[in-house]
C-alpha cells in the first residue's frame, strides 16, 4: 500500500512539473504599475503596453516607446523570448490588443507620456475616425519600431540589434 501511494504522489509530480502554463497578459493597473523602462507610474488608460516573455515574464510600461526601447537595448531578450507584444487601444482605454497587428496613428494632437505622440488603434475605423477629426499619419508596427530606434539612436550600453519579423 506504502508503495502504491508513493507511486502515486510521484507520478502526479512528474505530471505537474512537467506541465508549463502558457504566459498571458495581465491587466495594466493603471495609477499603481511603473513602467519597466522609464519607472513612471503608469496612469493614462489611452496608452500604455507590454510585454510577455514565453517564460511569462511581464514587463509593463507607459508607452509603445518604452517597450520597444527596453526590448532593443536588452541584449538578454530576443524575438524568440516573447510571447507577447501588447499596447493599449486608444479608443477602447485600459484594453490591451496585439501591438504586431495595431494600426497606430501618429498626430500632433496626441499627447503619448513620453511624447511619441503614437497611438495605438485595433480598428481601422477607429483610426480613420481619429485621423478625420485630429489629423495624423497612419503607420504599422514595423514603422513605430523603425520611428522609436531613429529618436533613440544610441543603444545603452549592451544593447543588440534585431531583425524583427512582422506576423
Amino acid at each position: 500500500m506504502r508503495r502504491l501511494a508513493l507511486l502515486l504522489i510521484l507520478g502526479v509530480a512528474v505530471l505537474t512539473t512537467g506541465c508549463k502554463p502558457k504566459p498571458k497578459p495581465v491587466p495594466i493597473e493603471f495609477g499603481k504599475d511603473a513602467c519597466y523602462w522609464c519607472k513612471m507610474t503608469i496612469t493614462d488608460k489611452r496608452f500604455g503596453a507590454e510585454l510577455v516573455t514565453k517564460k511569462g515574464r511581464v514587463y509593463k510600461y507607459d508607452d509603445v516607446a518604452c517597450m520597444i526601447n527596453h526590448f532593443w537595448n536588452d541584449p538578454n531578450l530576443t524575438e524568440k523570448d516573447v510571447a507577447f507584444f501588447l499596447v493599449v487601444d486608444y479608443a477602447h482605454p485600459g484594453k490591451l490588443i496585439d501591438a504586431t497587428r495595431a494600426i497606430y496613428v501618429q498626430s500632433d494632437k496626441i499627447h503619448s507620456p513620453m511624447a511619441s505622440d503614437v497611438a495605438a488603434f485595433e480598428s481601422v475605423e477607429d483610426a480613420e475616425a481619429f485621423i478625420k477629426e485630429n489629423g495624423g499619419e497612419v503607420l504599422n508596427w514595423a514603422q513605430v519600431m523603425d520611428q522609436v530606434r531613429k529618436q533613440n539612436p544610441m543603444p545603452m550600453q549592451g544593447g543588440h540589434d534585431h531583425q524583427m519579423q512582422m506576423k
